[in-house]
């Protein structure tokens, strides 16, 4: 950590104890305003750190435990940083962050905590209330700050997870909060929302109609793809302070999205729904991430879809670029995923192929078997490309438009069954 603290408490034997490398997620309020809370464990079974948010904000703030009397928490809030206040004269990092308030907590038997808020200018003080609303085990780190990152939580292949509440409870409540409702956009008996969250402006879809399907299973999917997609804006904001990583870039502090985040729906029926992810995400550092991202899930039952699910020829290669069984790989093994010989032949043959001179600084044979992604229109099977670095971003385009109608050859059973026009 970033943040020397001084020692640590111990918990009231009356309140459930988390065991090591938990943290615990609390709701409730510091004065009037609604906050949520997320305190972490580590070897020690004790509260060391923990972060905070302002349901208004959306940031989180870095909390330090420093030690109290039994069955009570001393925590130390941090202040966002300036280069005065974070810096030496050196130009490097001040060892310990800079403190802006404390809180005195009691444990209940509930397991919940209540006490104040003293802010260390003013002297001002605030009742704090918190409820405890659920735990999740962290991922081995020596830093609990880094633990409690959500940006690490798990994902894979082949088939992309759906996380709930259970799995990251300080996060979802976080994103629980009234969004600003768009215009609904229809479809015929489909119909669906761009809702935004202010705290970060970005909109994402909300179904509000599918044909008389049951819109709960989708909209779990989109709630909680959203969250993924506003973590990185959350994490940006955060880096105001120290103990979240600043360091002094022009970019932290912002959602990142200054350049703009965009969500499109790009297919929506009873059986599918996809979505694109694009924009310029920039947290410091060299240069922005310029991104577009193509998500498919199943409409019915909210499972995310990944192209190996329908599409043929789609495969699992090693570091090597060597085709194999994911099933059978090591634990450890790097597995990325793309288009066979065949079906990267196809795609080459049949692209709308750029000038002469952009075909050879692209190097667009070879993007194909590299980055080729996949995604669909209301009537048509798109391949494009996806996930190209920061110096060739611009050469990213559509690459080749099949009529659903016409794309049964290149389809899985399963695919071509999300897809009314190839019913029997």
């Amino acid at each position: 950590m970033r943040f020397a603290a001084l020692a640590f408490l111990s918990v009231v034997a009356t309140a459930p104890l988390a065991a090591a490398g938990e943290a615990v997620t609390f709701s409730g309020t510091i004065g009037k305003l609604p906050i949520i809370v997320e305190l972490a464990n580590g070897a020690s079974g004790q509260y060391e750190a923990g972060r905070y948010s302002y349901m208004a904000k959306g940031a989180d703030i870095p909390l330090h435990a420093s030690a109290n009397g039994k069955g009570s928490v001393t925590l130390e809030e941090e202040k966002p940083c300036t280069p005065k206040l974070c810096k030496k004269a050196d130009d490097t990092q001040v060892d310990e962050a800079p403190i802006g308030a404390t809180w005195s907590l009691k444990a209940d038997a509930a397991g919940g905590l209540a006490g104040t808020w003293k802010d260390g200018e003013s002297g001002k003080v605030l009742p704090i209330k918190l409820e405890r609303k659920g735990s999740r085990i962290l991922r081995d780190s020596d830093d609990l700050f880094d633990a409690m990152d959500p940006g690490y939580y798990p994902s894979g292949h082949p088939e992309p997870p759906v996380f709930t509440a259970k799995d990251l409870p300080y996060d979802f409540l976080k994103v629980s909060r009234p969004l600003k409702e768009g215009p609904i956009t229809n479809a015929g008996q489909l119909s669906y929302r761009m809702d935004e969250d202010s705290r970060v402006g970005l909109a994402y879809p909300t179904v509000v109609s599918l044909g008389g399907e049951d819109i709960g299973p989708i909209n779990a999917y989109l709630a909680q793809q959203r969250l993924q997609f506003e973590i990185p804006a959350f994490t940006c904001l955060s880096r105001a302070y120290l103990g979240f990583a600043w360091s002094g870039f022009d970019g932290e502090g912002t959602s990142g999205f200054d350049g703009g985040g965009q969500v499109t729906v790009e297919h929506l029926s009873p059986r599918l729904i996809g979505i694109s992810e694009s924009g310029s995400f920039y947290c410091g550092g060299a240069h922005p991430d310029n991104f577009t991202d193509h998500r498919l899930a199943d409409a019915r039952t909210g499972q995310a879809l990944v192209p190996e699910k329908l599409l043929k020829g789609w495969v699992a290669k090693d570091d090597s670029g060597n085709i194999i069984d994911p099933a059978t790989a090591a634990k450890d093994a790097i597995i990325t995923w793309g288009p066979d010989d065949e079906l990267a032949a196809y795609v080459n043959s049949h692209r709308d192929k750029m000038d002469a001179d952009s075909e050879q600084d692209c190097g667009y044979d070879d993007l194909v078997k590299q980055n080729l992604a996949v995604y669909f229109t209301q009537d048509s099977l798109v391949f494009t490309l996806q996930g190209l670095p920061h110096v060739i971003f611009a050469c990213t385009y559509d690459m080749l438009s099949v009529p659903l109608k016409d794309a049964r050859p290149l389809l899985t059973d399963a695919g071509a069954k999300y897809f009314a026009e190839l019913d029997n």
